[in-house]
């Protein structure tokens, strides 16, 4: 039976059940030819070395920038004549050729499923295998990651065993208040797919949280399955799936289904090395899952193209080793799930627990077991890989919930309310505010207000935020660098205190709540072309050994390989001014960034400072303590790294620009209103 609230955890059963895979019809061949024509036109391959001794392979953890290198992921290595989708290649690949696929798959026909029994115990605990003979996955059942959340799709959570997935219910069901429809039998989805129970039942995860109302009855708000396809069967035209993987390297997940059997122990590395080289081994099942193969039947590198199309189109990825990264920038950010007010702090116990809980391995990362495994389970491993780059990709582009979106719009508003509009009139009480865009002659700026207007600003000397005054450096000891910091400084009542002339914070919205009704901000920036910007910021932090952002492992990566990066954090100044952090932009986001910067910021342009900084003393009345001081500072060097920049219009340059298509927008926007605020400040000067 299913049970909609009951949790129960997987255990090693569910990997051998989910074998009721089927020798498909004509029509999934046809499919996979398709699939293998298509993808031989793309420019990148992984490759698994064949010699065990002789592979290396390594975890590269992905969390924010500090991703791996595209041309070397989990030891798979790419190159030119690579018939996977590359990162830049996905977009167009998926465009172009989804349509076919979803034709085809729509004609996909009934197809007997084969049956594995195992049977075997777990501690005190009968398991039992399970047969089946259900229809095939009609892959048309599930949206595509990429796709605009409607609430009428159904989450869709896959329960793998051993990944922390019963981590990710405890959230959905006890954070959020979701109620979740939970099977394990195969049998009961069958029956509720006859009932037709996902269009009877299924009601938004957003329209009623289960702390409304006493009696939910059958109704549900998402699924929770190990079994992939018989799960996929419940779904509809009317309600599609939107699917949740964990994902973990299989060579873990061996291990801990060979200590699931009776009478081993951890470390017994010998016995589970005959465990995985045996017959009763189910290798590769996230491939076979995926691509419907039954056990009995060879996986093979066709068989590996369909299930990596699968899993780069079809699902939300997280990661095991990123627990907190999976729930807090990829499921939130796409359900648009939240903590209900009772459970504030509740993801985070959850996670801690889950993360503590999880045993640690005997196996040597790299080591002859652990790559012994690996190659046992080639293609999961490949696939390990891919799903790692699509993890990196989904944290930039993964769409944004309609309620996150409005939420972030509702933070900006109120935010930037704390600001004054540029056309006010200038008020003694306003204080001005620089945001500070990264590389963008922010410590030009800074040092030119301290030691040439005479100005004290906000800067973090000493940590912690003490309102310590620094006379010699004309520096507010407060911090603003981060969310929670302003969040301290606000409680400081900071700008109410008139320690400071200036503030300066990298964060657009957060730093511009510090201002109160008794002293309003008035916003200015520095704008510099998002390209020469991007490539100036990747050479920095290669050799800023100084700064909490340097990375060495950066002097290993070109350019082209820095912005190809999964997670590369494109569009930062729409970002910053939407409030948008994580997730995909659209153009919305860019008239709102538009919008803030024509009403709020007196604008700079970094190729221009002279120019910038006459504006900036007309516009705030600023004048020099000594004559000549202003032009002193612009012709010092601070920060200042020798690079060569990428040629203009070339190869390399129109990616950094396609990959910042908003930001780029954003700031031809900037010059046009830096020359109108120019000469409406000059006719104000005339006048």
């Amino acid at each position: 039976m299913s049970h909609p609230t009951r949790r129960r955890r997987p255990v090693a059963l569910f990997l051998l059940a989910s074998a009721s895979f089927a020798a498909t019809s004509i029509t999934l061949s046809l499919l996979l030819s398709l699939e293998t024509s298509l993808l031989s036109k793309s420019p990148f391959v992984m490759q698994l070395d064949d010699d065990v001794n002789n592979h290396d392979m390594t975890i590269a953890a992905l969390h924010d920038e500090k991703s791996f290198r595209p041309t070397q992921m989990m030891g798979h290595q790419l190159n030119e004549q690579e018939d996977g989708i590359a990162t830049a290649q996905y977009e167009y690949y998926d465009q172009q050729h989804h349509n076919r696929r979803l034709q085809l798959s729509m004609t996909e026909e009934k197809v007997t499923t084969t049956s594995n029994t195992n049977n075997y115990e777990n501690n005190n605990n009968a398991i039992i295998g399970q047969s089946t003979n259900n229809q095939g996955v009609i892959v048309n059942m599930l949206r595509r990651a990429r796709d605009k959340v409607d609430e009428k799709d159904v989450p869709f959570l896959l329960q793998v065993p051993y990944t922390n997935s019963d981590v990710i219910y405890n959230i959905m069901t006890e954070c959020y208040g979701l109620v979740g429809r939970e099977y394990w039998d195969v049998e009961d989805l069958q029956r509720d797919e006859k009932e037709n129970v996902v269009d009877s039942y299924y009601v938004s995860s957003h329209d009623r949280p289960k702390e409304m109302f006493h009696n939910f009855g059958k109704r549900f708000h998402f699924l929770s399955t190990p079994h992939y396809q018989e799960g996929t069967s419940l779904l509809t035209l009317k309600h599609k799936g939107r699917i949740i993987l964990m994902l973990r390297h299989p060579a873990y997940i061996a291990e801990r289904m060979y200590l699931s059997r009776p009478n081993t122990q951890k470390g017994d590395l010998k016995g589970l090395l005959q465990y995985v080289n045996g017959t009763d081994y189910y290798d590769n099942w996230m491939t076979r899952m995926l691509a419907n193969v039954p056990k009995e039947e060879k996986v093979t590198e066709e068989h590996f193209k369909y299930a990596r199309m699968v899993l780069e189109n079809k699902f939300i990825i997280g990661m095991t080793s990123d627990m907190a990264e999976t729930v807090k920038k990829r499921i939130n950010l796409h359900f648009g799930w939240k903590e209900l007010p009772s459970k504030q702090g509740c993801e985070l116990e959850y996670i801690k627990k889950g993360t503590m809980e999880l045993p640690t391995s005997a196996l040597e990362e790299g080591g002859r077991e652990w790559r012994f495994i690996a190659k046992k389970n080639l293609f999961d491993s490949k696939l390990m890989a891919r799903g790692m780059a699509v993890f990196g990709m989904q944290k930039m582009r993964i769409p944004v919930h309609p309620y996150t979106v409005r939420d972030d719009r509702k933070a900006v508003s109120e935010a930037f309310g704390h600001l004054r509009n540029v056309q006010d009139e200038i008020d003694s009480s306003d204080i001005p505010f620089f945001w500070h865009i990264p590389k963008a002659s922010g410590t030009t700026v800074k040092e030119v207000m301290s030691k040439c207007y005479n100005l004290i600003r906000t800067e973090m000397v000493d940590p912690p935020s003490s309102l310590d005054l620094f006379p010699e450096k004309k520096v507010l000891n407060v911090d603003l660098t981060t969310p929670e910091a302003i969040v301290v400084a606000r409680g400081y009542n900071v700008a109410d205190s008139k320690l400071a002339d200036v503030f300066i914070s990298q964060l657009a919205v957060e730093g511009s709540t510090v201002f109160t009704t008794y002293h309003m901000g008035r916003a200015f920036t520095i704008m510099r072309h998002p390209v020469i910007l991007a490539a100036s910021l990747f050479y920095y932090r290669r050799i800023a050994t100084w700064e909490p952002t340097y990375r060495p492992d950066f002097n290993d990566l070109t350019l082209q390989e820095y912005v190809e990066m999964p997670g590369y954090y494109d569009n930062w100044m729409v970002r910053m001014l939407t409030n948008a952090k994580l997730g995909g932009l659209n153009e919305g986001h860019l008239e709102i960034a538009k919008a803030v910067i024509k009403e709020k910021f007196i604008i700079g342009i970094s190729d221009h400072m002279d120019e910038t900084f006459r504006q900036l003393e007309s516009y705030f009345g600023w004048k020099e303590q000594e004559a000549g001081c202003v032009k002193s500072f612009l012709g010092a060097s601070f920060n200042k790294n020798k690079y060569e920049l990428p040629e203009r219009g070339g190869p390399v340059w129109n990616s950094i620009a396609e990959k910042n298509k908003f930001d780029m927008q954003l700031y031809y926007f900037a010059l046009e209103l830096f020359g109108e605020q120019g000469k409406k400040l000059r006719r104000t000067q005339v006048g």
